[in-house]
């Protein structure tokens, strides 16, 4: 696990010190933008999701989709040996709603994509100490209630418990 929060931690002085631009992961030359585990990055301000399964997936829209994407890739990578079927809608989750949670209280974007990063990074560390503590990444809830608030926000809720699920 020490090996893994040095790369989080190379990650975060890769956000610092290049181009956002340059924070490209090889698997963008086929998915230039995040999808998978119920989430969704996209620069398509005006996409909307046609079916049942597009409907319930976390959205974040942002101009910053492509360095965002990246990061998920690379969290994608590191994180690999402890993500599986049953934690990993949890985890990708936990990862979209710190962007969401950023892109809501930092309205317009800015141009600098690192705030967005690094708030996303910020959950990351947080998923790295769950790994720490409990020995494994929090498996996700079975059944799983999506809605939207009155202003058309995401929420996931484990039926099971009632608790918003990250």
């Amino acid at each position: 696990m020490d090996q893994l929060e040095d790369k989080l931690l190379l990650m975060g002085k890769r956000i610092e010190s290049q181009s956002t631009e340059e924070l490209l992961h090889p698997d963008q030359q086929s998915h230039p933008e995040w999808g998978g585990a119920d989430t969704r990055i996209t620069s398509d301000f005006f996409f909307e999701p046609t079916d049942w399964h597009n409907r319930h997936e976390l959205l974040v829209r942002t101009i910053h989709a492509k360095p965002l994407t990246w990061l998920f890739m690379e969290l994608r990578d590191v994180f690999n040996p402890w993500l599986d079927t049953s934690n990993k809608y949890g985890f990708y989750g936990s990862l979209a709603k710190a962007a969401l949670q950023h892109l809501a209280t930092n309205q317009p974007e800015t141009n600098d994509a690192r705030p967005l990063l690094r708030a996303v990074l910020g959950a990351a560390f947080r998923q790295l100490e769950t790994l720490r503590s409990e020995g494994e990444l929090t498996a996700d809830g079975w059944i799983i209630l999506h809605e939207r608030d009155s202003e058309g926000r995401q929420k996931r809720t484990d039926i099971e418990t009632g608790e918003e699920c990250s």
